[in-house]
């Protein structure tokens, strides 16, 4: 009996250790501050999961669709955390949005994406603050159509701050895009 029950204890502590991640709901119902620089309010309801100064947000599944604020790259910084090493991609203090968009389509290239094809960069003012925005698509690694829009501020106190979605093109890119669309919309510069 006592062998049974310590068995049942650990499978409850397993079971509790497994509920405990760094995944939390991001609720339409109050205003959210992202690395202090944004404070934005979804539409929908969005799991999260924060990685250093990247914070992505789901609503089916991050290789389906991910709503992605990076926020505070600096001076020699990679805009992407996980390409580090002297060949990534990295951002200068004094690059605009034409160079932030280049920038942006070699990071796609380091992540094995392939067709790659940026277009219809434009203003996007957010809180007043002279921003850009622009679209993407090709294949990923696996060979997966991805569609994206980036959305992008670069400040002389928080350096590069970048809010992208990307989605799987058939089915996922459309179907969450009012979503990502309501997040661009929201955003404001804290």
């Amino acid at each position: 009996m006592t062998r049974a029950l310590n068995l049942i204890g650990c499978f409850l502590v397993v079971a509790l250790l497994a509920g405990c991640t760094t995944f939390v709901a991001v609720s339409p119902a109050k205003k959210h501050e992202i690395g202090n620089v944004f404070r934005v309010q979804p539409s929908t309801l969005w799991s999260a999961k924060k990685d250093g100064n990247v914070e992505n947000w789901t609503i089916n599944g991050f290789d389906l669709e991910i709503v992605s604020f990076i926020t505070k790259v600096t001076e020699g910084k990679a805009i992407a955390p996980k390409l580090q090493g002297d060949d990534a991609p990295t951002f200068q203090a004094d690059m605009n949005a034409t160079d932030v968009v280049n920038l942006y389509e070699a990071v796609l290239t380091a992540r094995k994406f392939s067709q790659v094809e940026v277009r219809n960069l434009r203003p996007h003012t957010i809180s007043g603050k002279d921003g850009f925005r622009f679209e993407y698509s090709g294949f990923d690694a696996n060979g997966l159509a991805k569609r994206g829009m980036v959305v992008g501020l670069i400040d002389s106190e928080n350096g590069l701050n970048l809010v992208i979605y990307e989605a799987a093109a058939e089915h996922y890119y459309d179907a969450s895009r009012e979503a990502a669309e309501n997040v661009f919309d929201s955003l404001e510069k804290i």
